[in-house]
């Protein structure tokens, strides 16, 4: 199957879809635009850490891509294997598809681990990663608390990698057995244990210091244990290997950072140590400027900032101004002035640390505790897609503590029998 479109967009993540959201007038009509995206549906990834502990629905943070291209442009479900930016052309599981305008935001996968632990740690990413350690943690504590002896470490958590999502899931979990205790009528035999471990010396490095003091007092009450200059060295079925040590730990998790998508890998031009290829300053291919590679696929290096980091307050940035101009260079604009380079603004950033707390710096003001969480949640219900996005989220925290955690037992004890 042969087809194409002026604009061709792949992938309807933050970029995308802001994209989408804001395209000028001419590529509004049939024909002109195009998205491609191997699922149906679009995923809300910030959250994974509250589907794996039970707090948020899987339903609620997957969204219908439909919706987003209802009068705005066609749909082609299909995978993309490659891309020929000297023909013009995606090479898809449905056929060759053309283009003028190339707009590539395939998102990040997870970041491979090493050999001598990737057959016995589970990746966390996606929603289907955050099943699976949801599967695990709760098969973890009906054994423990079953009358059956159990091996050590059985309630034991190893978390590979001190980023915000290391940091996030691993407050999350920790929260998670403090709720299994209150509510289960049978005590485990040993007690649950998280810990959190990071190569360097400390945690959330490319943030302000403020997010590593505060993140480490947070988790230090919540229970989890961090371990900083600490390299996870290897793993097995029992556990995790550090600096000469070993702890027992039935679910190992590796959370340390993403990797670009294999389709990024293969274009032209520089990339960095995770695959992100380097765009200019209009966020193209240096030699191939009718292709725009946004949010976690490429490398933007601000004029004042530095290298961005793939995270979703850059991408919802570059999509609007992205379209932006698409509709200066259609009007014949090519000087400076006329197309003006990308600059971002740094809005601030925000980590969950547990239901009840976060830590935040927003626009140069420092939050933390219950006023960043008010933030983060905020922050998160305004970068979803939909209204009914929105709605179903903020009712799985509303109701939280009155229908328990999703997928995990939640029975009181006195209403054993």
């Amino acid at each position: 199957m042969d087809r194409g479109a002026r604009l061709v967009v792949v992938g309807a993540g933050f970029a995308g879809a802001s994209l989408l959201r804001h395209l000028p007038p001419p590529l509004r009509k049939p024909g002109e635009t195009l998205l491609i995206d191997r699922r149906e549906d679009w995923t809300f990834i910030p959250l994974a850490h509250e589907v794996a502990v039970g707090r948020v629905h899987p339903d609620s943070v997957r969204s219908p891509i439909s919706p987003l291209t209802r009068n705005t442009c066609a749909f082609l479900r299909a995978d993309v294997a490659g891309v020929d930016p000297a023909e013009r052309v995606l090479h898809t599981s449905e056929g060759t598809v053309g283009y003028e305008y190339l707009v590539l935001n395939p998102g990040s996968v997870a970041a491979h681990p090493p050999a001598p632990l990737e057959k016995h740690v589970q990746t966390f990413w996606n929603i289907e990663d955050a099943l699976a350690l949801r599967g695990a943690l709760n098969h973890a504590w009906n054994l423990a608390t079953s009358p059956e002896i159990t091996p050590p470490g059985l309630l034991n958590v190893a978390v590979v990698g001190g980023g915000a999502t290391g940091v996030e899931l691993a407050g999350e979990v920790a929260s998670l057995f403090d709720y299994l205790k209150k509510r289960s009528h049978r005590r485990p035999l040993e007690e649950p244990k998280v810990v959190l471990f990071e190569a360097t010396d400390r945690l959330m490095g490319w943030l302000d210091p403020y997010f590593d003091k505060v993140a480490r007092q947070t988790l230090a009450n919540l229970g989890v244990e961090v371990r900083l200059n600490t390299p996870v060295d290897e793993a097995d079925q029992f556990g995790v290997r550090f600096g000469g040590e070993f702890l027992p730990a039935a679910t190992r998790v590796w959370a340390a950072g993403v990797e670009a998508s294999p389709l990024v890998r293969e274009l032209p031009g520089k990339h960095d140590g995770s695959g992100r290829v380097a765009i200019d300053e209009h966020l193209t291919l240096p030699d191939h400027p009718e292709v725009y590679v946004l949010g976690d696929a490429g490398l933007y290096t601000d004029p004042k900032i530095g290298p961005l980091p793939p995270t979703a307050s850059v991408a919802v940035q570059q999509g609007p101004w992205t379209a932006r101009d698409l509709k200066r260079r259609m009007r014949g604009a090519g000087s400076r002035r006329g197309r003006p380079p990308f600059r971002f603004f740094d809005r601030g950033y925000v980590v969950s640390l547990g239901p009840e707390s976060a830590v935040a710096d927003a626009v140069g003001l420092k939050l933390r505790g219950p006023a960043a969480q008010a933030l983060y949640r905020s922050v998160f219900l305004y970068y979803m897609k939909s209204r009914r996005d929105r709605l179903v989220t903020g009712a799985d925290w509303a109701m939280e503590r009155a229908l328990g955690r999703l997928g995990f037992q939640s029975e009181k004890p006195e209403e054993a029998s």
